[in-house]
């Protein structure tokens, strides 16, 4: 099943679009399942891209002092290699890129114009054609919940058996069609995790890459910029990022 939500217009039913300056992230705290999560929820008038680049090309991570970027975080899973390679082929603006093979990557984001969408790769092909013929996005993960159902065997099982347990982060379409990114406010272990998102009332969800690739940012309408991770220093090789964007500033 597809879950689909305007990515122009997440959480909102209004067409009106918003000027840069008051596009944001809207940020919340809620408990599920026993514990407590940090919902990041895009706000109207804002965008969702991926952004991906190589070794040769790499010119460092994104700006956190950009202040077009609302929300920068990790995306698909990056090899621990100077090569910067992405799980999974992924496209960016119509572009399709090359990725290892990675049987963790049991689902996709696909992101055209102002829809997004998360669904599992039976759908991929078909996926990629419709990104790189319409100029979107879409990169492959985990899918640690589809159509309601927590799917936690999915998680690689070098994560499954971390201790201590760890902060989590996931994409995930909500029960009320809503886009949010969900982060644990605590550590968790990947089922209570996945048990969380379940209870909050996410239909799909996405896992993002984490761990000492966690390094990220949001920003929330006139509140201090807040950074996303502690642990980070495999940052470095991160080359792949889930952003969401201002508009541009109107004429």
């Amino acid at each position: 099943m597809l879950a689909t939500v305007p990515a122009a217009l997440m959480g909102c039913g209004s067409s009106a679009m918003m000027s840069g300056p008051q596009a944001s992230v809207v940020m919340s705290h809620d408990e599920a399942a026993g514990h407590r999560l940090l919902l990041m929820k895009p706000a109207p008038g804002t965008q969702l891209r991926l952004v991906s680049c190589k070794q040769h090309d790499y010119s460092g991570a994104p700006s956190i002092d950009d202040p077009t970027i609302l929300l920068n975080i990790a995306a698909a899973f990056t090899l621990d290699t100077e090569s910067m390679d992405v799980c999974g082929d992924h496209v960016v603006a119509g572009r399709r890129i090359k990725g290892y093979d990675d049987v963790t990557a049991t689902g996709h984001m696909l992101i055209v114009g102002n829809n997004v969408s998360i669904s599992p790769n039976s759908h991929l092909n078909e996926s990629i054609n419709e990104a790189t013929s319409t100029g979107g996005y879409l990169f492959q993960q985990c899918l640690i919940v589809e159509d309601g159902k927590g799917k936690v065997e999915r998680i690689p099982q070098a994560l499954r058996e971390r201790n201590p347990h760890i902060i989590f982060r996931a994409a995930c379409i909500m029960a009320d069609g809503s886009l949010a990114i969900v982060q644990g406010d605590e550590p968790m272990y990947c089922d209570e995790f996945i048990n969380s998102l379940v209870a909050l009332g996410a239909r799909q969800a996405l896992y993002l890459d984490m761990g000492t690739w966690a390094w990220g940012w949001v920003r929330e309408a006139g509140k201090p910029t807040q950074e996303l991770a502690e642990r980070f220093f495999n940052t470095r090789y991160q080359s792949n990022w889930l952003q969401v964007v201002a508009p541009p500033a109107r004429q």
